[in-house]
């Protein structure tokens, strides 16, 4: 079988030598206005052979094309199974993610295992309007799993209305609060009350600083974002179909320190 990943994406033999060579440092400027709102846009910081090889492997999993808007009919909103093989092209295990990882994380955030995709298909509509409500991961009814940090990127450009990743700014200080104030609250257990759901009464939303933002831009840029951080998607009023990739990564001593909601947000960061 062709190696679906092509030309100009790094073999596993090469990735050391790849790294020296490409290894992204943010400034300080970029891990201060991290730390400000919550969020850090990165531009271009995955290259077309990677975005490529994932277009390839997404239609080829899923079946259809992009260029056919018939074959969308029916498609689900997360492509489970999806894997993209080889490995090494895996958006979290991209050297300069894992580079601007360790730089955040000082070497202790591990994981970033790559979830399915999740993909916005065209609706019908014609007229947009930001989602009213958004939510914090890591706090689903059936069980908890914490972690620090995350990052979203698109396969395809995403235009506004488009159906982009949606967050609050600024709201990881707001959660981070809460928290603070219930901190028996920081295992989950709000979310398995009866009854309980994610709307605009909820304790994060509502309490989140400034109105929401879309993430909009081109394939490849990043968005790094903080586990606090207010988040949600929103409607693709556009022709074409928003294929958005995950990653997330927890503190290595995680078991450990989960049940601390630390005053200094940052304890267990580096920066």
């Amino acid at each position: 079988m062709p190696d679906p990943v092509g030309q100009g994406v790094p073999r596993d033999d090469s990735l050391a030598e790849y790294r020296t060579m490409t290894m992204p440092v943010l400034t300080a400027e970029q891990i201060q206005s991290f730390k400000d709102h919550g969020y850090l846009i990165v531009p271009g910081l995955i290259e077309p052979a990677y975005i490529d090889a994932w277009r390839r492997c997404f239609w080829d999993h899923l079946g259809g094309t992009p260029d056919d808007p018939e074959s969308w009919r029916n498609k689900p909103f997360e492509a489970e199974g999806f894997k993209i093989q080889p490995e090494h092209a895996m958006f979290n295990r991209h050297p300069k993610m894992q580079a601007i990882v360790s730089q955040l994380g000082g070497g202790n955030f591990i994981g970033g295992d790559q979830g399915a995709p999740l993909i916005h298909w065209p609706s019908k509509r014609d007229v947009w309007s930001p989602t009213r409500w958004g939510h914090v991961d890591a706090y689903p009814p059936a069980f908890w799993w914490p972690f620090m940090l995350a990052a979203t990127t698109y396969a395809y450009d995403v235009e506004p209305m488009g159906g982009g990743f949606q967050y609050w700014p600024d709201s990881h200080h707001t959660t981070h609060q809460h928290f603070l104030k219930h901190p028996h609250m920081i295992d989950g257990q709000f979310s398995r009350e009866p009854g309980f759901e994610w709307s605009e009464e909820n304790d994060f939303t509502n309490i989140a600083p400034l109105p929401p933002r879309e993430f909009t831009g081109t394939a490849g840029d990043v968005i790094f974002w903080h586990s606090f951080l207010v988040h949600t998607g929103s409607a693709n009023i556009r022709q074409s179909p928003r294929l958005g990739v995950f990653s997330r990564w927890q503190h290595r001593d995680q078991d450990a320190i989960k049940y601390e909601v630390p005053a200094n947000l940052w304890k267990y960061w580096a920066v």
